[in-house]
């Protein structure tokens, strides 16, 4: 894959909170959070919306374990990508760049 970023959610995140007392998992929306955050400072996508097109959870990811996200361009509109720990897959997936709606006319 092309582009890669390391990064560990740190335990005293607040999203973790209630997510699981005794047997912390770091949440799957807050990897895809992270993983969209990257993009946008990669310049790959502009805030905004987009759609997961496909997405697979493999593995847990435990809080203060660090991971690699992986990316590539597929094409102009999609981008497939990887989270890893060491070699282990989290997650993959295929986010799809999605236009914004167009504004109607006195809103």
């Amino acid at each position: 894959m092309g582009q890669e970023r390391q990064r560990q959610i740190q335990p005293d995140h607040p999203a973790l909170a209630g997510h699981f007392p005794g047997n912390p998992l770091v949440p799957g929306a807050l990897l895809l959070t992270e993983l969209l955050d990257m993009l946008e400072q990669d310049g790959c996508l502009e805030r905004g919306p987009v759609t997961l097109t496909s997405v697979k959870f493999m593995r847990p990811l435990r809080p203060g374990e660090p991971f690699t996200v992986r990316w590539q361009n597929l094409s102009d509109q999609n981008i497939a990508f990887a989270v890893t720990r060491d070699e282990d897959r989290i997650a993959t997936g295929t986010v799809r760049k999605t236009a914004a709606p167009a504004r109607q006319a006195g809103s």
